[in-house]
C-alpha cells in the first residue's frame, strides 16, 4: 500500500510499519534505534516482524502531515455546510418580509373580488401614493389601508375599533383636524355698545335665575349636540349657549363649521403632534357633528364608495380605464 502525496520509500516503510505494529503490536524507543546505528536494524538483530524505525518515525510524521492536510482540505466544507443548514433553520423561524410596494392587492368585496394591479399604477402610471393614500398630505412610509377610515358600515362596531387600526398620529389628524377653544366673546362689547340687555341671554324667567349669574354655574361642560335636552335637565353649557347666540348670529350657525372660527379659537390638530407617543385628541371635538352638523357616516364614505369615487373618479378624469356602470365586470371578477 502507497499514500498518495509520499515517496516511494517513506509510503512503502509507512505501509509496512502499519501492518507490522498492528501485528506485532511491538514499540520501539529510540535506544533500540541508536543501538543499530543507522536507524534500519537488520531483521536477525531486531527478530522477526521488526520494523525499521526511522520508517516507522517517517510514518508518524507522514500521517501527522497528511492529517493536516485533510483537516484543510474539509474544515472550509464542513465550515460551508453549517452556514448553509444555519441560512435553511432562519428560513423557516424567521418571519418573511413584506414587500415595501405590492405588486397585487385582492380587494374583496360583496360585488366580486377585484384584483388591483398595484404596481403597475405606482411605478408605470406614476401615480404618487398620496393621490389614493390622502390619509396624510406629504408621501409616508407607511400609509394606511383603506378600510381603516372606510368601514364596511360606520356602525358602533367600527367606531370603537377604528383607533387600533392606525399606525400613527398623522392618520388621526386626517378627520379629527381641529380642535376649538372659546374666544373673548366680548361680554361688556354686548352690553355695552350693542345695548343688549342682560335678560336677553341670560333666564327672563326670574324663577329659574334670580340675578343673571354665571352659565357654567347651572350647565354643565359638554360638545354641543344640537338636541333639545330631556324635560327637567338643563342642557349643557354649549347647548344652552348656542341656543342664546343663534337669535342674534343665524349666519354664523348657517356657515356650519366655517362660522365658527368667529367665536372659537381653531387649532390644528396636526400642527400639535407630539414626536413620540399617542395625541391625546380633546374628546368635546372627536365628534364630526360638532363642527359639521352632520353625522361622521354623512361626510366619510363607506369602503364601496370610497373605491368607486377614488378608483372610477380619476378613470373618468384621464379617460383610460373603466369607470362606467356597465363596465363593472372589467375590475370585478365573479366569484
Amino acid at each position: 500500500m502507497l499514500f498518495k502525496g509520499a515517496s516511494p520509500r517513506i509510503g512503502f516503510h509507512c505501509s509496512v510499519a502499519i501492518e507490522k505494529m498492528l501485528s506485532v503490536g511491538r514499540h520501539y524507543s529510540r535506544a533500540d534505534e541508536n543501538a543499530t546505528g543507522n536507524g534500519y536494524g537488520h531483521a536477525d538483530e531486531l527478530g522477526p516482524g521488526a520494523v525499521p524505525l526511522s520508517a516507522a518515525g517517517d510514518c508518524r510524521s507522514f500521517i501527522l502531515v497528511r492529517s493536516a492536510a485533510l483537516q484543510k482540505r474539509y474544515f472550509p466544507i464542513a465550515l460551508f455546510t453549517v452556514v448553509l443548514a444555519m441560512v435553511a433553520v432562519a428560513g423557516y423561524v424567521l418571519p418573511v418580509p413584506r414587500e415595501a410596494v405590492p405588486r397585487r392587492v385582492l380587494l374583496d368585496n360583496a360585488g366580486g373580488p377585484v384584483v388591483l394591479q398595484h404596481a403597475e399604477h405606482a411605478f408605470q402610471q406614476k401615480i404618487p401614493c398620496e393621490k389614493c393614500h390622502h390619509e396624510s398630505p406629504v408621501r409616508r412610509e407607511n400609509v394606511q389601508r383603506c378600510e381603516s377610515c372606510h368601514g364596511a358600515a360606520f356602525d358602533a362596531a367600527f367606531r370603537k375599533n377604528h383607533v387600533a387600526a392606525f399606525n400613527d398620529n398623522a392618520s388621526c389628524a386626517t378627520c379629527h383636524h381641529y380642535e376649538l377653544a372659546a374666544k373673548k366673546w366680548g361680554h361688556k362689547k354686548h352690553q355695552e355698545e350693542y345695548g343688549v340687555d342682560c335678560r336677553e341671554c341670560h333666564h327672563k324667567n326670574t324663577e329659574i335665575e334670580a340675578e343673571p349669574q354665571n352659565c357654567a354655574d347651572c350647565h354643565d361642560s359638554g360638545a354641543p349636540t344640537g338636541k333639545k335636552a330631556e324635560e327637567g335637565t338643563p342642557p349643557n353649557l354649549a347647548d344652552a349657549v348656542h341656543a342664546r347666540c343663534v337669535t342674534c348670529h343665524e349666519e354664523m350657525f348657517a356657515a356650519k363649521a366655517k362660522g365658527c372660527a368667529q367665536c372659537h379659537s381653531q387649532t390644528a390638530v396636526r400642527d400639535i403632534l407630539p414626536k413620540e407617543g399617542l395625541v391625546k385628541l380633546n374628546p368635546m371635538f372627536t365628534s364630526c357633528a360638532v363642527c359639521h352638523d352632520l353625522p361622521a357616516e354623512k361626510l366619510i364614505p363607506g369602503r364601496m364608495d370610497a373605491y368607486h369615487k377614488q378608483c372610477m373618479g380619476c378613470h373618468e378624469k384621464l379617460r383610460k380605464g373603466p369607470y362606467g356602470k356597465e363596465q363593472c365586470a372589467q375590475c370585478h371578477t365573479s366569484k
